[in-house]
């Protein structure tokens, strides 16, 4: 049958905070939540129905210095499909490191939200959990250099990056698929604390923001083969745990090529914006200045790709 589109996040329930708590350590963890803006995120997860999940946690505050908030408390809310509101998962105690790990028992085919609150404060993390069906198809993009014109995974420089400039129509080919019902999976070489402004960068042009991998890494970003092999293993972990079937893909490097090629990505369906346009055989999108005009305008529409699932 054809692919469902699952409209959950549009029925976002409201959310009461909880009341704000003493901070376990008074002087330490208040210091480090003056010290700068929070950085909190959880690392989306998909999973196959019915299958436990374990979800990451990070809390840290201040841009450069990303002082980790240890020892305190973090109240955990899931909501999602079939859900009317949200549940309280429990407290889960922060790591040296500033983590907690919550373990989610198995869920129905659907899409999850969690919300992670600091005690102390009521600062938050989000993350999501997409639990996948049977056969389920899907298609992949890198974001910068891909979405947006610039490529910050090869000058590793974040400036800027909230206001990012997207290329003209690539809002338009990223809805198109998720209104044909295939899954959409953004692969990303930034780091984890650019989560909150990814997100929101993604969700104000009206495309999904709740599968979405960024590196576990504190530096900058990965690059070059480290970006390959991080790219590669992510996708090979979703096909052979989700049974997820990667049926196109769009970037802009030489190593999105790769890796899309490593997980058996056909040539025939990877799509390459920018200098590689074309490489290895790929199918290039050109349109100077236009971005992905022609490709929405002329290609899509005539497109025999169809999402079916069981």
């Amino acid at each position: 049958m054809p692919c469902a589109v699952d409209g959950t996040l549009a029925n976002l329930p409201p959310f009461t905070y909880p009341p704000e708590e003493e901070w376990n350590h008074s002087i330490i963890s208040a210091s480090t939540a003056a010290s700068g803006s929070p950085y909190h995120m959880m690392h989306d997860e998909m999973v196959p129905e019915n299958t436990p999940v374990t979800v990451t946690g990070k809390f840290d505050y201040n841009s450069v210095l990303h002082k980790d908030l240890q020892d305190e408390w973090i109240l955990v809310y899931l909501w999602g499909t079939g859900k009317t509101g949200w549940e309280f998962l429990g407290r889960y105690l922060t790591d040296t490191d500033g983590k907690i790990q919550i373990q989610i028992g198995g869920l129905g085919a659907g899409t999850y939200m969690l919300r992670g609150v600091v005690a102390g404060d009521l600062t938050e993390a989000v993350g999501y959990v997409t639990v996948i069906g049977a056969n389920r198809q899907a298609v992949v993009f890198d974001i910068d250099g891909t979405l947006t014109t610039s490529d910050a995974e090869v000058m590793q420089d974040w400036a800027g990056f909230s206001t990012a400039e997207m290329y003209p129509f690539a809002d338009l080919v990223v809805q198109y698929y998720v209104n044909h019902g295939f899954h959409v999976v953004m692969v990303t070489g930034r780091p984890y604390w650019l989560a909150v402004e990814t997100r929101q960068w993604l969700a104000d042009r009206a495309m999904p923001f709740h599968s979405v991998r960024f590196t576990s890494d504190n530096g900058t970003t990965v690059s070059g083969q480290e970006t390959q092999a991080y790219k590669t293993g992510y996708l090979e972990g979703l096909i052979a745990t989700c049974g997820l079937e990667l049926v196109r893909a769009y970037g802009n490097a030489d190593t999105d090529v790769w890796a899309y090629d490593a997980v058996g990505v056909s040539k025939t369906q990877t799509f390459i914006i920018g200098d590689n346009a074309g490489m290895e055989q790929t199918q290039p999108i050109v349109c100077e200045g236009c971005g992905y005009q022609s490709h929405y305008q002329d290609f899509l529409p005539s497109d025999t790709l169809t999402c079916f699932e069981e």
